[in-house]
């Protein structure tokens, strides 16, 4: 367990947060995919690691056109947008589990594509090498990618779900993703250097136990160490969702350990147990409308953020989980690299059954994008280092056109201060990239 903050609501008087400057608006398309299902689009979901993202100066984006086809687009920083169509694939699905995740090798300047499976055959793609790395000269159309994959390192990728990529320290790239079904799934990890894929091993076990966990994030911090976090569903029923837990690697995801440092897993020889008490670093019952799969950063300390939402401690218990949602409230969760200590706020912002992200900017503010579905306000929050993210203010609320999960680019707001939304409007279509940038702190 740790340890509990005074509940806040609202912010101090003397909030310190960083302000934001009114947002430069870019339109990613007016065909965007329409179709909604689970309350969410095919473009815009909380677990796309990563559905915007930065390299070189350069942003890249993925979405799917109302007709099926994968669009990736990039653009430099604040530039326009360039889009290439890929029409060799074409989904017949309306399920927005199956949005398209991308991948950036730093090393051999690839990009990667995993999209549209929901416990269905993987699918996945990459580009030739070069065009991340050398983004001013590289070639922007369709042919650059090579031909849909259903496969990695040989391995039989039958029933998948949620591909999340992350680039490790040293450029290269690593995939992880579930195996299984909802109440029944293991996550395995993949790696890709020198120009191919490696199966690292399965290193979260939920089978075993009729269960699977959701991963809140997937990331290395500035020392290298890698950290996940997660919440274990029993059921298919997301009402069973219960507890936040965490560990970290040492070595690019081989083994893995508590945050009081006791190893409680190894790739592929002995596995994380998904429930194993010593990973869980805060408690938190069924029927709380707990929301899988939020956000997770790691500051340049390696304070690891986490946020959640759920019922407020004075709410009581709901087993309807979309009843539940409607009284959710964004909260705040993080561990102190150095001491260990887990500690929890509550924020206090309306959640609905939308998720928000959080990211954290080059001097270790945060900010939590979010937007709840039942007003389509699209809202950014932000806390100040200075204040151990205590003095929480919101900063920007939208008039009510947005839907889905807004996404960060979390590597530009880490490297630019620029918190740089891919946020999709109602009914889908029209998808805007809002690029606020921070005026204080």
């Amino acid at each position: 367990m740790g340890l509990l903050l005074v509940v806040a609501g609202g912010s101090p008087a003397s909030a310190a947060s960083p302000t934001v400057n009114a947002p430069a608006t870019t339109t990613l398309t007016t065909a965007g995919r329409t179709a909604e299902s689970y309350t969410g689009l095919m473009n815009g979901e909380s677990f796309q690691q990563d559905g915007i993202v930065s390299h070189r100066r350069w942003q890249y984006a993925a979405f799917w056109d109302d007709e099926g086809y994968i669009n990736v687009s990039r653009r430099p920083t604040n530039g326009t947008w360039q889009n290439i169509r890929l029409t060799d694939y074409r989904t017949t699905t309306t399920d927005s589990h199956n949005v398209i995740s991308i991948g950036l090798s730093h090393v051999d300047g690839s990009i990667h594509l995993s999209f549209d499976m929901h416990a269905q055959r993987f699918r996945y793609r990459k580009s030739v090498a070069g065009i991340a790395t050398a983004p001013d000269t590289a070639t922007w159309s369709p042919s650059i990618f090579g031909a849909v994959q259903n496969s990695l390192a040989g391995r039989d990728m039958a029933v998948m779900t949620y591909p999340q990529f992350v680039t490790m320290p040293d450029g290269n790239l690593q995939l992880t993703i579930r195996t299984g079904e909802s109440g029944n799934g293991n996550q395995v990890l993949f790696e890709y250097r020198g120009g191919a894929w490696s199966f690292v091993g399965k290193i979260m076990d939920g089978t075993t136990l009729g269960n699977n966990a959701y991963l809140f994030g997937f990331q290395y911090d500035n020392q290298g160490l890698l950290h996940m976090t997660w919440t274990v569903r029993e059921t298919f029923d997301a009402s069973t969702n219960h507890d936040l837990l965490y560990a970290y690697s040492s070595d690019r995801g081989r083994t893995w350990r508590s945050g009081a440092g006791t190893l409680i897993g190894t790739a592929d020889a002995s596995p994380i147990s998904t429930t194993v008490a010593a990973a869980r670093f805060w408690t938190i019952g069924q029927n709380r409308g707990l929301i899988n799969q939020e956000s997770q950063t790691v500051d340049s300390a390696g304070n690891v953020h986490v946020l959640a939402s759920h019922l407020p401690p004075s709410a009581p218990s709901d087993a309807v989980f979309t009843h539940a949602r409607t009284s959710a409230v964004l909260v705040h969760y993080w561990r102190e690299a150095a001491t260990g200590q887990w500690r929890q706020r509550i924020l206090g912002y309306q959640a609905g059954v939308s998720r928000g992200d959080i990211g954290v900017d080059s001097r270790d503010n945060l900010f939590v994008v979010s937007a709840a579905s039942n007003t389509g306000v699209l809202q950014i929050a932000t806390a100040s280092r200075a204040s151990l993210w205590s003095d929480w203010a919101v900063r920007y609320r939208s008039t009510p056109t947005f839907t889905s999960d807004p996404l960060l680019d979390h590597r530009l707001l880490k490297s630019n201060n620029i918190a740089s939304v891919f946020a999709p409007h109602n009914g889908g279509s029209r998808i805007d990239v809002l690029n606020f940038t921070s005026a204080g702190n």
